[in-house]
């Protein structure tokens, strides 16, 4: 059996589908079967045979395997009296076909406290997967020559690990948050709630480090540089981490230099995400004392440090800190998996900067680095737009076309709090009418939609002179999709799940110089 590339499981997990029976092809560009796994029994396949044409064995392939981008096809009919919707992924080496079991739809609303109740059994399934990934950390360590072996089945559990978790987690946290802003809700009431919200949030980021560390030893990290406010993030942060520091009685502090540009252009997640798992941790290992997080400008580099008055960090395991999967033995009663540091020190690398630690024992440790990133140019609006794009903003209308109800009503209530008029539609031919009815200022398309996709609606559009900013919502990562919905006609492609604070920037800053726009061309 072949590995599973990890493009091709990160693709599973971002279909958000949760309880589906997998079966997967491989098959070559002469059409001939490579490699198959998880349940073709399940739909009568009992006869695979590597080696031969693909259409010969599964009837329903014939004449759907020359396509240049990824094509769903929902409800086939498959064999054993059961449908599949079937993913057809095109890549260099072939097409992977992908079945997901459709023969019984599952309940996709359920009430708050079943989801709460729910989550405890995911947690503990959670804990289980974790310790099995580890043990099979230690198996490849013992027994070079079933590397192999070891890679494929780390990718089946990611693969089953996003599938699982990915998407009621992300559901539990989104309506988690709505809940603890409600007025109406008590002092105890917002402690569960906050109690689930931080359970959750742990959850996904354990899941977010184990895929990033699949990506980053496959090498398919790609960096997507932008505008980034450094003195926002740094408040974001604060604002995350100082009720964790206040419950432990720990002094968080941030400092941020006078010399920090207003804007830089970096990857502004990837960079978040290393000062995230850089906090984390020292918040984590300090019991008393401070943790203090600085973020200074010098010599066209952005530096960075963390400092923490915990245990210090021994001069032997220093060596191995950068390591995957390393824990000292202090943190084995501690949650995690060992990949925080890891990833960190990967992305930073990948940033074309350092990230180094100094630590004392018994008197704390300092994590510090720094990454060279040019300053962004700002756009100064003239003096008779600025009226005329504040009206713009607050009276924007937004069409969100998804075929997830849940998703669609999530979107709903963010945008709304963000001040635009929203109207939704449930399918791309859906959409097509509703833009053509009440001409919105932009529209948040999914890609993977019945009765007409988003690829296919988008081309529509824009044949009819829809020059709207248009945002791309995908569950694919691969660059071919990202490629061909841009190609197609949208302005920006975002994947699922996107933070809803990074949406909301991308769509203000889109209908914003689609007002520009119009005002320079009036002046």
């Amino acid at each position: 059996m072949a590995t599973i590339p990890v493009s091709i499981a990160k693709y599973i997990r971002s279909m958000w589908m949760a309880e589906m029976i997998i079966t997967y092809l491989h098959i070559d560009k002469h059409g001939n079967l490579v490699d198959w796994g998880g349940y073709p029994q399940h739909y009568g396949l009992t006869d695979l045979t590597v080696g031969k044409s693909a259409t010969e064995q599964v009837n329903f392939l014939e004449g759907l395997l020359n396509i240049s981008h990824t094509e769903i096809l929902e409800f086939v009919g498959v064999g054993n009296g059961r449908c599949a919707h079937v993913h057809l992924l095109p890549l260099e080496n072939g097409t992977w076909v992908l079945m997901f079991d459709a023969t019984k739809e599952h309940n996709r609303q359920q009430q708050m406290q079943q989801q709460v109740n729910e989550l405890s059994i995911l947690t503990y399934r959670q804990s289980q997967l974790l310790q099995d990934l580890e043990s099979a950390r230690r198996q490849l360590e013992e027994e070079k020559q079933e590397l192999e072996q070891a890679s494929e089945i780390k990718g089946q559990f990611i693969a089953t690990l996003s599938h699982e978790l990915r998407t009621p987690l992300t559901s539990i946290v989104g309506y988690t948050k709505l809940l603890n802003e409600a007025e109406q809700a008590d002092a105890r009431q917002a402690d569960y709630l906050s109690n689930v919200k931080s359970n959750a949030n742990h959850l996904l980021s354990l899941i977010d480090n184990v895929l990033d560390q699949a990506k980053l030893d496959a090498g398919q990290v790609i960096l997507n540089p932008n505008d980034c406010d450094i003195r926002q993030v740094l408040a974001d942060l604060r604002t995350l981490f100082f009720p964790t520091a206040q419950e432990k009685g720990l002094l968080f502090e941030t400092d941020i230099k006078e010399t920090i540009p207003a804007q830089v252009i970096i990857d502004e997640l990837a960079f978040r995400q290393v000062l995230i798992n850089l906090v984390t941790n020292a918040i984590k290992f300090t019991e008393k004392g401070f943790v203090r997080l600085t973020i200074g400008w010098e010599s066209e580099r952005l530096e960075f440090s963390v400092a923490d008055s915990g245990p210090g960090i021994s001069h032997e395991a220093l060596q191995d800190i950068f390591t995957a999967f390393h824990r000292e033995s202090i943190a084995q009663n501690l949650p995690g998996a060992g990949l925080g540091l890891a990833i960190s020190h990967h992305i930073i690398d990948l940033m074309n900067g350092e990230l180094t630690v100094e630590s004392i024992v018994g008197e704390g440790s300092v994590f510090k680095g720094f990454v060279q990133v040019p300053i962004a140019q700002t756009l100064n609006l003239p003096e008779k737009g600025e009226e005329n794009q504040e009206m713009a903003h607050t009276s924007a209308t937004i069409l969100v076309a998804d075929d997830s109800v849940d998703i669609r009503n999530l979107m709903e209530i963010y945008l709304e709090d963000g001040g635009y008029i929203v109207i939704s539609a449930n399918n791309g031919a859906e959409a097509i009418s509703l833009a053509e009815q009440f001409k919105p200022d932009l529209i948040l398309m999914d890609m993977q939609m019945p009765v007409k996709n988003g690829y296919e609606a988008v081309k529509q559009l824009r044949s009819e002179n829809f020059e709207i900013p248009i945002i791309a919502l995908s569950g694919s990562s691969l660059a071919q999709d990202k490629n061909y919905a841009l190609e197609v006609g949208c302005d920006h492609y975002l994947v699922k799940p996107t933070p809803f604070e990074e949406l909301l920037k991308i769509v203000g800053l889109l209908i914003n110089q689609a007002n520009n726009k119009v005002i320079f061309e009036s002046i």
